[in-house]
């Protein structure tokens, strides 16, 4: 029986990214789903919980922090570990840390493969 493939959720504004990100992450062997701003990133996440989100912070509509915080609000889903992607470190939050890890763009497919194997527990 083969196993299904990991699903991620990534959610960016800038297309360019999004459809990077998915070329590759498909090519890694993952199953992609993908969303333009945090609200649509939510209506996302209630079709179908993905094994991980891949989220950008600075988005229009609902930014990637409103996301996150929601998301961690939600029972359902706020297992769900999210890697947070951003060119802005110095504007996270402090106090608690609601993300699994972090990605400062730009980053190279090492960096990207390497943090969602640790994060999902597997090595790529």
């Amino acid at each position: 029986m083969e196993a299904r493939p990991l699903t991620v959720l990534v959610v960016d504004d800038e297309f360019t990214i999004v459809e990077t990100l998915a070329e590759i992450l498909s090519w890694e062997g993952y199953r992609v789903v993908t969303a333009p701003n945090g609200r649509e990133g939510l209506a996302a996440l209630e079709k179908d919980v993905p094994d991980l989100v891949l989220l950008d912070m600075m988005m229009p509509v609902m930014d990637g922090l409103q996301m996150l915080e929601e998301m961690r609000r939600r029972p359902e889903i706020r297992h769900v570990p999210v890697v947070l992607m951003t060119a802005a470190p110095m504007q996270l939050p402090r106090g608690e840390q609601l993300y699994d890890a972090l990605l400062l763009k730009p980053f190279g497919l090492d960096a990207l493969t390497r943090t969602l194997g640790k994060v999902l527990g597997r090595q790529l």
